[in-house]
């Protein structure tokens, strides 16, 4: 156990903004940098991201090798994947020089680069690990519990005799057996799961998912993820039309449920993002607005524009931060009933809920608030409240997190945060 935290290490496959896993780990390594806390993120893939450059009491280790998908040496990938030798010994000597009894090692992401080795590493030299669920690789070999031969939930207990016979994998049932390899060495042959010192899950949605895949003596706690939001007021969402998609362009997003209600009601609609799906959709809603991925200002402004989002993923999420983002520019959302951001969608209070996969219900929840300008207008109100009356703030999910490895030293909560 901690005696004293002096110095925290972040753990992450990526160096890079390149997801919403890696902006939480990039944005709590410079955050508890800021409180004093002496960090070093360690790191698979580059180049480093401007964020972590010149900041105190910050040190970025970045081995600079490639991401496994993007590695044109297959067979190296295959083999780094369960096990990253190089990353292992660049672990072992950095934390070689550090005190298990005053440092913590937090994991983000392990599974694109780092593999399950660095997790077993760090616990097998004394070191207290925390780790953040930003997906279901703890437990699920295609990390989503999410089969995507039939576009549907996976209900499969994990690893077992049905699990490895589903070919459930975006690639190949190839793919499918390695990663279950992979799964099952770092689950019943280093036994990771059960080593790890404090599990944070991104919200009580993903988090009651995992559970009955979690040992049960190891605590879990959910923690919000930190987002960049701007506060100009409310929009004036009964005045707009369109209603808004922003993510992936890929099957489990649902996005072709959104097209189809889309094509139902004739309504107007704008895609913002791109993938496989592109040509389909725009076949679908030849009359509908595409812009390509934009940056965060231009996110915003698009928000402030909509009527209402749409987010209506068939997979499961742990967390999906559009919605959340949309409430602080007093946009309400239209939500999926089977996924994660029901947690922070107050259906017929903040936004509206659909049933799980349905275009017609989806479609009759958006005709409801195109139709009624003072309902759009106070889900609208209320969604922009209800984030604003206590915003998800980098330093209320550093606070957060300093209070969480509290638990985990024999120091209070209180005294850690006054030492950061």
């Amino acid at each position: 156990m901690m005696t004293e935290l002096t110095e925290i290490i972040i753990l992450n496959d990526y160096a890079t903004l390149t997801g919403g896993s890696t902006a939480v780990a990039i944005a709590s390594a410079v955050g508890l940098a800021g409180r004093g806390f002496p960090v070093t993120v360690f790191t698979c893939v580059g180049p480093v991201s401007p964020e972590l450059q010149d900041v105190p009491n910050l040190k970025v280790i970045c081995l600079d090798q490639p991401e496994l998908a993007k590695d044109p040496r297959k067979l190296r990938a295959m083999a780094s994947g369960l096990c990253n030798t190089a990353a292992l010994a660049a672990l072992r000597t950095l934390l070689a020089t550090k005190d298990p009894t005053r440092t913590l090692v937090h994991a983000h992401t392990w599974m694109k680069a780092l593999s399950p080795f660095a997790l077993d590493l760090v616990t097998g030299m004394g070191f207290p690990l925390v780790v953040t669920l930003h997906d279901f690789f703890i437990s699920c070999p295609n990390g989503g519990f999410f089969d995507h031969s039939s576009g549907e939930i996976c209900r499969r207990a994990p690893l077992s005799l049905s699990c490895l016979g589903c070919n459930c994998d975006r690639r190949n049932y190839g793919h499918k057996l390695w990663r279950s390899v992979r799964t099952t060495m770092q689950n019943r042959f280093l036994k990771v799961p059960e080593k790890v010192a404090c599990y944070v899950g991104v919200s009580g949605f993903s988090l009651d998912l995992m559970r009955p895949h979690l040992p049960a003596g190891v605590p879990a706690t959910v923690i919000r993820n930190p987002i960049d939001c701007v506060d100009d007021g409310p929009a004036l969402n009964e005045k707009n039309r369109p209603f808004l998609y922003i993510g992936r362009f890929v099957p489990e997003k649902g996005v072709r449920v959104f097209a189809e209600a889309v094509r139902a009601t004739g309504l107007p609609a704008v895609f913002v993002g791109d993938g496989e799906l592109m040509p389909e959709l725009k076949r679908l809603c030849s009359q509908a607005q595409f812009t390509g991925w934009l940056n965060p200002a231009q996110i915003r402004e698009q928000l402030r524009q909509s009527r209402a989002l749409v987010f209506p993923s068939l997979w499961y999420e742990t967390l999906g931060l559009v919605p959340v983002e949309a409430a602080a520019s007093g946009i309400p959302a239209i939500v999926s009933d089977g996924c994660a951001a029901t947690d922070y969608v107050a259906d017929g209070r903040t936004g509206l809920h659909f049933t799980h996969g349905s275009a017609e219900s989806l479609a009759a929840q958006m005709k409801k608030i195109a139709e009624d300008d003072l309902l759009t207008a106070c889900l609208g109100r209320a969604a922009y409240h209800w984030y604003w009356s206590d915003p998800w703030t980098t330093e209320r999910h550093v606070t957060d997190l300093i209070e969480t490895y509290g638990t985990l030293s024999m120091q209070t909560p209180s005294t850690l945060l006054k030492t950061g």
